[in-house]
């Protein structure tokens, strides 16, 4: 975020199409830099000015003025500028479809049912590797190998999820932030300009005006 000045924030807005109400984020040209995260729906990025780059688990993607990415939900992901001049782009989040179910949960699956299930943004690792009869650092390689961040940050990202679902339903931002595992009001309000460039109550208060 340091490349970012400190004013910079994007726009958020809550639209409806004949599928219900979709979240809609757009940023002006700014180098934007947003941590690590993933959405619960499919974003469908639309690239305005400038150039950024797509980090991915398995790879980059450079992307430019007109073109448009579609990121999978649950995808860990960043964006990043590629130059001083920075980049502007809209993006739309379109709800995923349920994961088919069957099959065997990989470990970072089972460590991140154990993530969403403490009180408290304490992660532990040892105990989460404990739980998973594996090792701490056996379990740190394969979580990061398969998702593209650390176990602490995935665990942020699952919080960051939690509150927005306590806006969306008009919870005040301090009782989102505890019931959520922040620390605080300030602990959640950080985290949540750090990830997508907006304030809990812009978020809120987009959801309030399209209701």
């Amino acid at each position: 975020m340091r490349d970012r000045p400190a004013l910079a924030r994007t726009a958020f807005a809550v639209v409806r199409d004949a599928g219900g109400p979709v979240e809609r984020i757009a940023g002006e040209r700014c180098a934007w830099r947003f941590r690590l995260h993933f959405h619960a729906g499919n974003e469908v990025v639309h690239v305005l000015a400038g150039r950024a780059r797509l980090r991915l688990p398995d790879g980059c993607r450079d992307v430019t003025a007109g073109d448009t990415v579609v990121v999978p939900a649950g995808v860990v992901h960043r964006f990043e500028p590629l130059d001083r001049q920075g980049w502007a782009f809209v993006s739309r989040f379109v709800p995923a479809l349920p994961a088919p179910s069957g099959g065997t949960a990989t470990l970072a699956a089972r460590a991140s049912v154990l993530l969403a299930q403490r009180p408290s943004l304490r992660t532990d690792v040892a105990a989460v590797a404990r739980s998973c009869a594996v090792s701490e650092g056996h379990l740190s390689r394969a979580f990061r190998r398969e998702t593209g961040c650390s176990l602490h940050n995935f665990h942020v990202l699952l919080a960051l999820q939690q509150s927005k679902a306590l806006l969306r339903r008009q919870v005040p931002v301090a009782d989102a932030a505890l019931a959520a595992g922040f620390y605080d009001q300030a602990h959640l309000n950080r985290e949540f300009v750090r990830t997508y460039g907006m304030t809990p109550a812009v978020f809120r208060d987009g959801w309030a005006a399209a209701a």
